[in-house]
């Protein structure tokens, strides 16, 4: 689930405690590259707010992060808008950031992280993913989708790895394979000759 998706979650997704918590939470996901431990794990002290209107993230928890210093996100205006949002209408001033909603209005406790799949699910549904692309969502699907965009991007490997806390660039190099594809000689080749013009009679 790359920006892209996002994008249309935030703008379609209206009112409400639910929209500002799902806003909110796959904006950081995304910028954070978090698993969905890290995700559930964010509190309030590991957010720093900057006066341009940014910040970053601190991501305290990670199944690579054997001494547990964590590493640090770079958080955008649109997330931290989104964050501060989510905080003030939740009424959240400590603790656990993303949490459960009972009902319309009470806020629960901190999300599990096995419930991070279902709402990218429930996302992806709303967006008007095809029910194929539904099924494939994963709890650590925004983090494919921001390796897959950064890669897009021309962004390098390191940096890659770097921000989603990856030991390797193996996974990266695999979640940016498709990527890869498209922009491979082959690829290159196949414009260069024109191979992926349209076809004579098609429009």
């Amino acid at each position: 689930m790359g920006w892209d998706e996002i994008k249309q979650f935030i703008s379609s997704a209206g009112e409400g405690l639910r929209a500002d918590r799902e806003r909110a939470l796959l904006c950081a996901a995304y910028e954070t590259l978090a698993r969905r431990s890290e995700l559930v794990a964010l509190e309030l002290r590991d957010i720093e707010f900057w006066p341009n209107g940014t910040g970053q993230a601190l991501i305290r928890r990670g199944k690579t992060d054997a001494e547990g210093q964590g590493r640090v996100a770079y958080l955008s205006r649109e997330t931290v808008k989104w964050l501060r949002i989510w905080l003030e209408h939740a009424e959240i001033a400590d603790g656990p950031i993303f949490r459960g909603l009972i009902g319309r209005g009470h806020i629960g406790d901190a999300l599990h992280p096995g419930s991070i799949a279902p709402i990218f699910k429930r996302v992806a549904q709303w967006i008007g993913m095809p029910a194929r692309f539904v099924a494939e969502v994963s709890g650590h699907s925004t983090r494919v989708g921001a390796a897959q965009d950064l890669a897009e991007l021309d962004i390098d490997l390191a940096a890659i790895t770097q921000a989603g806390g990856w030991k390797s660039t193996r996974m990266p190099l695999q979640y940016a394979d498709k990527i890869n594809a498209a922009r491979s000689g082959m690829a290159r080749a196949a414009a260069a000759t024109g191979r992926d013009e349209s076809v004579s009679g098609e429009e």
